[in-house]
């Protein structure tokens, strides 16, 4: 049904990593399954290359008709040289940690309110870009890091992915994902007067839901923050203009990101309805009209 559509916008995110645009909700989960969702890890061959040292240096000292002592020397050094110059390249790649999970998380969303959405059609923006870019960097100090010796860190944070719904009650709900990785080295000088130079990365992602309910039709309570401020969410309150203001966030840490989706997680809800289930639960809002679509 949306083949050539598909084609086009998929060259495009293909080329340029993101896409912006309104488009009927099964072709938004085409798009994610053909071009998002099956996301691939891009090789660098150029890189192994590099590989190519030893076998050079070899093929020159045979040429040269170079003695035996010599060449062992030489292959060791030029295989040493070749290691050095390998884990270098691979500690200054601007990684993308595109989180594959993530955005299988909103797809099981779409799917979960697809009968719900008015008019069968959204608008929905996704980057699956490199975050290690410099138009991506964020200061450190702004984030509360306090410096330290030797220790230098690089945060990049990248908004993932953001959907806008208009639901068929008239209710108002958005989805979101921002990334936050922190590239950390750390220089330690050893006994032996040797530098060691070590960097890792952390990652962030930031889930937020909010929500836009009429008040004539839901009614919210404000609970304790026992309900409200969770090791797994943190939730926002407030009224205005006869709407009721709901913004659920959920933080997780890694220091990997999965190149792969998650099996387990396949049939498991969405995370986003695990949000919206956690309002039910807890008695947060509630329907005047027991055929509202969110309950």
């Amino acid at each position: 049904m949306f083949k050539k559509e598909l084609l086009l916008d998929g060259k495009a995110f293909s080329k340029g990593k993101k896409i912006s645009a309104k488009r009927p909700t099964e072709y938004w989960l085409d798009f994610l399954k053909q071009y998002v969702l099956s996301y691939k890890t891009p090789t660098n061959y150029g890189s192994y290359l590099i590989f190519l040292i030893p076998v050079f240096c070899l093929g020159v000292m045979i040429f040269l008709h170079t003695d035996i002592d010599t060449i062992m020397i030489v292959m060791f050094f030029s295989v040493f040289i070749t290691v050095i110059i390998s884990a270098v390249m691979q500690g200054l790649k601007r990684q993308a940690v595109v989180p594959i999970n993530a955005y299988h998380e909103l797809a099981k969303f779409i799917i979960s309110i697809k009968g719900d959405i008015y008019k069968n059609r959204f608008d929905m923006r996704i980057n699956s870009g490199v975050i290690e870019e410099d138009t991506n960097l964020l200061n450190p100090v702004k984030l509360g890091i306090v410096r330290r010796a030797r220790t230098k860190y690089k945060p990049f944070e990248l908004e993932r992915f953001k959907a806008n719904f208009t639901l068929k009650d008239g209710t108002f709900c958005s989805v979101s994902l921002n990334q936050i990785t922190m590239r950390v080295t750390t220089t330690k000088r050893r006994s032996s007067g040797k530098t060691k130079t070590k960097m890792k990365r952390k990652h962030k992602f930031f889930h937020l839901l909010t929500l836009k309910l009429n008040e004539a039709d839901y009614k919210v309570f404000t609970p304790g923050t026992d309900i409200t401020n969770t090791p797994d969410f943190d939730i926002l309150l407030h009224t205005e203009n006869g709407f009721h203001f709901i913004k659920i966030k959920a933080k997780i840490k890694l220091t990997t990101v999965a190149s792969n989706l998650n099996r387990s997680a396949m049939h498991t809800p969405s995370l986003y309805t695990n949000m919206i289930d956690y309002l039910w639960k807890h008695n947060i809002i509630a329907a005047t009209n027991s055929n509202k679509l969110i309950h």
